[in-house]
C-alpha cells in the first residue's frame, strides 16, 4: 500500500477495500518487483477477476489493475516483466476476456485494443427538465422516491438483469456482490446512493447517484452524477428526471450525467428534452484465445440464424486474420467444429480477411463490417458471405456497470 500510495495517489484506500471485498480478488492476484539492494517494491501489477456476460453466456475477465512503477526505475521493461507474469494467470486461468481502463496505445504492445464504451453518458441541464406548473396535478408525481433499503435487492437485482437483457455485452453482478456494493456504497473513490422509484408499494426503477464537487468546490464545477438505473415506466422516468432536478438545484450542480446506453430509458428521455450524448473512453480488451471464445458462444451464434435465409445452413466460415485462420463449421445449422488452422495463404482463404483485433471488435458488437472497412482497408469481406458475417456478428449496444467494490 505504500508503494501505491507514491504512484497511484488516493487508490491505495480503493485497492485495501477491493482485496479485502471483492469475490475471488485477493493479496495473491497483486505481484511486484522489488528492489533487493533497497528493500522496496519499485513496480506492480494486479489481476482483477469479473464476470462479464455475451448475449447471457459468462465470459471470465481478468482485468489488468493497477499498474506502476517508481518514476526512477522506468523505461526498464518492468512492466513487460510484470505482464509476462499476468498471461500466464490469464492462460492458466482460462478466462475469455482481458481488459484494461488505463493509459491508451502502451498495452497495445501486449495484444489490447479500444473495444466497448466506457461510462457512456448524457449530459443535461437542470433546466431542461419541465417545472411543474403550480396550481396542476403532474401524474408521475404520485410516484415517491426513497433510498433503497436491503429488502428490495431482489427487485434491484431483476431490473439489473431485465435491462442488461437488451444489451450485447454487460457486466453480471452476483447476490454477493450486489450486498457488498451496497454497504460500502463506493463506486471508486465515489460515495453513491441507491435510490428506488416506487408507485403503491411497486418498485417501478432504481438509480444510483453521486455528486461531484470538484477540486475547489465551485458551483460550476458540481455534477450530479447518475451511474446506473433501470427505470421501467414512462411515469417512473419523469419522477426520477424530476427528483434529480431539484436534487442540482440544491446542491447547485450545473449539469446532471447519466450513464447508459441508447436504450435505457433515462438516457432516452434525457437526450428528448435536449441533453447531449457524449462520446466516452473505451475499455482496452484483449481476447487470450479466439477459439475459446468462439466455442463458449456458439450457442448465441446458431440461434443467430434461425429465422433467417441462413437457418439450417451447412457451410465452412473461414475468419482469416493473416496470422490464423479460424474455421467455424457449421452442419444443418449447428456448429460441429471451431478450429484454429494457423496461417493460411490468402488463395481460397480470401472470403474473410481482417488484422486480428479488427476480428475482436466484429465479435465483441462493438463496430459494423462497413466501419471496420472504412477504418482499415485490410478488412475485407466477400460479398458471397457479407449478409452471413451481418448475421453472425451484428453491431449491438453494449453497456459495462460497475463490477467491483
Amino acid at each position: 500500500m505504500e508503494f501505491n500510495s507514491k504512484v497511484h495517489e488516493d487508490d491505495p484506500k480503493e485497492l485495501r477495500r477491493v482485496i479485502k471485498n471483492l469475490p475471488g480478488f485477493g493479496l495473491d492476484m497483486n505481484y511486484f518487483i522489488r528492489d533487493v539492494d533497497k528493500g522496496m517494491i519499485v513496480s506492480a501489477m494486479n489481476a482483477i477477476p469479473s464476470t462479464w456476460a455475451y448475449e447471457g453466456v459468462p465470459l471470465r475477465n481478468l482485468e489488468l489493475g493497477w499498474v506502476g512503477t517508481l518514476k526512477e526505475y522506468r523505461k526498464r521493461g518492468l512492466v513487460r516483466s510484470l505482464y509476462s507474469h499476468f498471461d500466464i494467470l490469464l492462460r492458466d486461468g482460462k478466462y475469455d476476456i482481458s481488459v484494461i481502463q488505463g493509459i491508451p496505445h502502451y498495452y497495445r504492445q501486449f495484444g489490447y485494443e479500444f473495444i466497448l464504451p466506457l461510462g457512456r453518458r448524457v449530459t443535461l441541464g437542470p433546466h431542461l427538465i419541465p417545472k411543474i406548473s403550480e396550481g396542476t396535478e403532474a401524474p408521475f408525481m404520485k410516484l415517491s422516491v426513497r433510498e433503497a433499503a436491503e429488502s428490495d435487492l431482489d427487485k434491484l437485482i431483476r431490473l439489473y438483469d431485465n435491462h442488461n437483457q437488451r444489451l450485447l455485452v454487460y457486466s453480471m453482478r452476483s447476490r454477493e456482490l450486489w450486498e457488498i456494493q451496497e454497504r460500502f456504497k463506493k463506486e471508486f473513490e465515489s460515495d453513491f446512493t441507491t435510490m428506488v422509484v416506487e408507485e403503491e408499494g411497486r418498485v417501478d426503477g432504481y438509480f444510483r447517484y453521486s455528486l461531484s464537487k470538484g477540486a475547489k468546490d465551485e458551483p460550476q464545477d458540481r455534477v450530479l452524477h447518475v451511474s446506473e438505473s433501470s427505470v421501467t415506466s414512462y411515469n417512473g422516468v419523469m419522477r426520477v428526471l424530476h427528483h434529480l432536478r431539484q436534487e442540482a438545484l440544491q446542491s447547485q450542480a450545473c449539469r446532471i450525467e447519466l450513464v447508459g446506453p441508447d436504450q435505457n430509458n433515462l438516457c432516452r428521455m434525457a437526450q428528448d428534452l435536449g441533453g447531449k450524448a457524449l462520446a466516452w473512453w473505451k475499455f482496452q480488451i484483449r481476447i487470450p484465445d479466439i477459439v475459446s471464445l468462439l466455442k463458449k458462444i456458439s450457442r448465441v451464434l446458431e440461434k443467430r440464424l434461425k429465422g433467417t435465409m441462413f437457418h439450417g445452413l451447412t457451410y465452412d466460415v473461414m475468419l482469416n486474420t493473416h496470422r490464423n485462420c479460424y474455421l467455424l463449421r457449421f452442419k444443418n445449422g449447428k456448429i460441429t467444429k471451431v478450429q484454429d488452422l494457423g496461417m493460411q495463404e490468402t488463395g481460397d482463404r480470401r472470403e474473410f480477411r481482417a488484422p486480428p483485433n479488427e476480428l475482436a471488435k466484429l465479435i465483441l458488437g462493438d463496430y459494423s463490417i462497413d466501419e471496420l472497412n472504412r477504418a482499415n482497408i485490410d478488412f475485407l469481406v466477400d460479398g458471397r458471405i457479407r449478409s452471413l458475417i451481418q448475421t453472425l456478428f451484428p453491431k449491438r449496444e453494449s453497456c459495462i456497470a460497475y463490477y467491483m467494490c
